[in-house]
């Protein structure tokens, strides 16, 4: 076993990698009466297309790594959350652009509920029947978020930014795209996804590590995995001609976003995790509540308390967006374009500002500590291998010259496009 230790946080974490490839991560906090565990491959939405070993390329239609999610739980006989339940464990999952995640809490019967998440995780059954009824039920909420205007910009916003991209398409797909769904091609997907070599488990909480790493080696040890090579095809990213697009929906107010799209800012590691800290601390610096700014725009009714800023860096997907609720939408993209091309001018001489912003920051970031699930949840680890304690000491050492350097990558020469839905 490997043993980091974060002595100021007086927080360890032992990572053993199995004979099989799997990943175990263990972080007791034998203070806490709960244990929080996860389990997860790096396959999302973006994911689009795949070959295992020499066999011909598997395209994946859109909603696929999603639909798998809800579908792992449902057995022949038998429904891995009732497991849950009588184990007197609380279960869930959830699916992003670049991971599936399976997890449970639980104060009781851990080595049983460990094992129940690695043997539904890694036992997969799929059927015409089954597929088809849970077509129906996604194809349900499919709709839901059709309706949904909020959803309707965000993903206005993307297909804009990304046209044509597995960005730009819901995580949950189309009824089109899931009615291509078979048990062949989830097997596929399970077969090179859901591979011990390809999964993390992570466990934090009130446990012995020894104890705990026992079960999980025993329980992989009584299994055979088909050892295959997995090759990914990442889909092109497009050309973004178009600068703004209109659309009708039936809204009270017009509902705003718009976004730039970063190019050749191909980030990895803590490099990527500290860029985006310096970023969200950026946001605030430039467009937060406490700037002149904002609150000339929010005196003038230009912005409520609605507007809202964010970065997304998601491997070749970098994106900086605003969202708001406005009818003077003219005057607010005026507003952030000057505020955009005077940035060196807005962040001179602001050192106490950002120092105080980052102090703000990292004693949220130490307080997530105490959260079992947000230790698992809330680092970057899938995507560029920091967990959160990892996160907290690299806010401590960011500086004012950080921020204006991502300044400099973000609104050096960029380009606003706007997507409006009104009616």
């Amino acid at each position: 076993m490997i043993e980091k230790n974060y002595k100021q946080f007086k927080e360890k974490v032992i990572t053993e990698t199995l004979a099989n490839g799997l990943k175990v991560i263990m972080i007791p906090k034998r203070n806490y009466h709960k244990t929080f565990a996860v389990i997860t491959t790096p396959f999302g939405s973006l994911d689009r297309q795949f070959q295992i070993n020499d066999e011909a390329p598997i395209t994946v239609p859109a909603g696929t790594a999603h639909f798998l999610e809800h579908k792992l739980f449902e057995k022949e006989h038998s429904d891995a959350f009732t497991r849950f339940g009588e184990l007197g464990a609380d279960a869930n999952a959830f699916t992003n652009a670049f991971q599936t995640s399976y997890l449970f809490s639980t104060t009781q019967n851990l080595k049983l509920a460990v094992t129940h998440l690695l043997d539904f995780v890694q036992t997969p059954y799929f059927s015409d029947q089954t597929i088809a009824k849970e077509q129906g039920i996604i194809g349900q909420e499919i709709q839901m978020y059709d309706d949904d205007a909020n959803w309707a910009v965000y993903m206005g916003l993307l297909q804009l930014l990304y046209p044509d991209s597995p960005l730009a398409e819901d995580i949950a797909g189309t009824k089109q795209s899931i009615s291509k769904i078979t048990p062949q091609l989830l097997y596929s997907i399970h077969r090179a996804f859901y591979q011990p070599n390809q999964l993390t488990l992570q466990l934090v909480g009130c446990f012995d590590p020894v104890e705990a790493l026992s079960v999980i080696r025993a329980n992989q040890e009584s299994k055979q995995f088909e050892n295959v090579a997995v090759t990914r095809f990442e889909a092109p990213i497009t050309v973004s001609r178009k600068k703004e697009v209109i659309q009708s929906f039936d809204v009270s107010r017009p509902k705003i976003a718009l976004g730039i799209r970063l190019e050749g800012t191909q980030l990895t590691g803590s490099e990527a995790t500290k860029f985006i800290l310096a970023t969200d601390i950026l946001a605030d610096m430039l467009f937060g509540e406490q700037t002149d700014w904002y609150q000339n725009l929010y005196n003038k009714g230009i912005i409520d308390t609605e507007f809202t800023t964010s970065f997304d860096l998601l491997h070749g997907y970098q994106f900086v967006s605003f969202f708001s609720e406005t009818t003077e939408y003219e005057l607010l993209t005026k507003a952030i374009s000057n505020q955009m091309a005077s940035y060196e001018d807005v962040l001179s001489r602001q050192e106490e500002t950002f120092e105080a912003l980052r102090r703000a920051t990292l004693g949220e970031g130490i307080q997530r500590l105490n959260s079992l699930e947000s230790i698992a949840l809330r680092g970057d680890d899938t995507l560029f291998g920091t967990n959160l304690f990892d996160k907290v000491m690299l806010l401590q050492e960011l500086t004012y010259n950080d921020i204006l350097e991502s300044a400099k990558k973000i609104y050096q020469n960029a380009t606003l496009k706007r997507f409006i839905l009104k009616k």
